[in-house]
């Protein structure tokens, strides 16, 4: 089992991440670091 870190969990800084729901008939998703400022979106394939 790799050592993936939790979604909630900045993968750059390790700060907690928020979420936002941008639309959830589309299951639009971001993600962001109130600390470093990345931003993920997530959205179904």
């Amino acid at each position: 089992m790799s050592a993936q870190p939790a979604p909630w969990v900045c993968p750059t800084c390790g700060d907690p991440l928020r979420f936002e729901i941008l639309d959830d008939e589309a299951f639009l998703v971001a993600w962001s670091c109130l600390n470093c400022g990345l931003v993920r979106v997530t959205e179904p394939a």
